[in-house]
């Protein structure tokens, strides 16, 4: 699906193994049975095997002595949190953008940068550096909304995210192995997965009762019961670049 290893172990540090197997599970028997109308569109029973080959490894990988497995480092807990600000700002700043430039089409797309609900890292870099540069611009427009406050939470947590990038190899080298196996596994399984929702959304989307089998509600769940990891007790603070 084109993904790098870093990003689908970010990715599927997200859920719980049994949220990703229900979920998965669900989807592939929903395809099955609409197989025929999904041949068109490139979903063949090789794309479900391929799915069912990750669940069968995720299994495998989750059936494992836990050992330190549940263990997040200080690293990696800065940089989900690092996301999560980042996501939180780009959300605030899109939703004033669309209630400031709402007769300004060409304008308000500038802010409109196609990803929806990406958690990678390396896809949020991107995003937000390409937000704050918009922001900047079109700064004297948010002056109602406090802009200069805002423009300086983003720079903020572009630094955040630019740091948590950049220590990633080092984050990488203190976490324990089946960790990092484990996320990869389910990395791949959500991906894998999602296609085939994506898919559905497509073919069924005049049919909402077919449709509501592809949904994502098994994995949508609340944060704190959505990892795999738990935080390593008296862990030693780690600055986040956050003034």
């Amino acid at each position: 699906m084109g993904y790098e290893r870093e990003e689908l172990i970010h990715i599927g540090e997200r859920f719980t193994v049994q949220s990703l197997l229900d979920w998965s599970g669900q989807v592939v028997q929903a395809a099955r049975q609409d197989l025929a109308r999904f041949k068109a569109r490139g979903i063949t029973e090789t794309t479900l095997r391929d799915i069912e080959t990750a669940r069968e490894q995720l299994k495998k990988l989750s059936a494992a002595p836990v050992g330190d497995r549940h263990e997040a480092s200080p690293l990696a807990i800065a940089r989900r949190e690092a996301v999560e600000a980042a996501l939180e700002w780009r959300e605030e700043v899109k939703g004033l953008a669309e209630a400031i430039f709402d007769s300004e089409p060409d304008v308000l797309a500038r802010f409109r940068t196609g990803v929806k609900v990406s958690r990678s890292l390396f896809k949020l870099v991107r995003e937000v550096g390409f937000i704050v540069g918009v922001l900047r611009e079109h700064l004297a427009a948010f002056a109602a909304v406090g802009g200069p406050s805002l423009l300086k939470r983003g720079e903020e947590t572009l630094k955040r995210l630019e740091e948590a990038q950049q220590r990633i190899p080092e984050e990488r080298s203190q976490a324990p192995a089946p960790l990092a196996e484990l996320c990869h596994a389910q990395g791949i399984l959500y991906t894998r997965t999602r296609f085939v929702a994506r898919i559905a959304q497509v073919e069924f989307h005049r049919d909402p009762e077919r449709l509501a089998r592809y949904g994502y509600a098994p994995v949508r769940q609340p944060a704190e019961n959505t990892s795999n990891v738990r935080p390593r007790a008296n862990r030693t603070p780690v600055t986040s670049g956050k003034g």
